[in-house]
């Protein structure tokens, strides 16, 4: 009987971790990527890993934006990236905040990190190796977020490149 191969994952927060968080970025136009971001996605995608975004977006919820526009973001900088033969497998979304001004977006919900849903779906989906994957975010409830999820977790640090790098061979070693 065959084995089911599953892969290594990472597993990251957007605002603050991939970008600069400069509050509410919907428009690929004002995304900036923090500094070996993409050194460090590449060196992710040559060691064959899923890339997964988790991000928490409270900006749809308190009318800043529309999820069509962070829908618009998502797909400019999935195309973005491929053209630098990076390749982000899932992005997951929470709209919703406990405080909206949108009646349709107020709820508390386990979606939200620190609640673990959004690594939930994507994990029900892809067969992930959660010994050899791992999560980095910037904020607490990515921590909290990750650790209900069995993931290795980090804060981000100032080179993105390194970091990766430093818990891939942790990691590998330690399989």
């Amino acid at each position: 009987m065959k084995k089911k191969i599953k892969s290594k994952a990472i597993f990251l927060d957007r605002d603050g971790t991939i970008n600069y968080d400069s509050g509410y970025t919907y428009k690929f136009s004002e995304f900036r990527f923090r500094p070996y971001v993409i050194k460090g996605l590449k060196y992710l995608c040559k060691n064959k890993y899923f890339i997964f975004i988790v991000t928490n977006q409270a900006g749809i919820a308190k009318g800043k934006f529309k999820i069509k526009d962070l829908r618009k973001l998502n797909i400019q900088l999935i195309k973005y990236l491929k053209k630098k033969s990076i390749y982000i497998n899932e992005i997951q979304f929470c709209p919703y905040h406990p405080k909206a001004l949108i009646k349709t977006y107020r709820k508390k919900t386990a979606y939200r990190k620190p609640g673990n849903l959004m690594i939930k779906k994507i994990l029900g989906r892809w067969k992930v190796n959660k010994k050899q994957s791992f999560m980095l975010g910037d904020k607490k409830t990515d921590k909290l977020a990750a650790k209900k999820s069995n993931l290795y977790f980090e804060y981000v640090g100032k080179n993105f490149y390194k970091q990766v790098k430093k818990i891939n061979e942790k990691l590998s070693n330690n399989y």
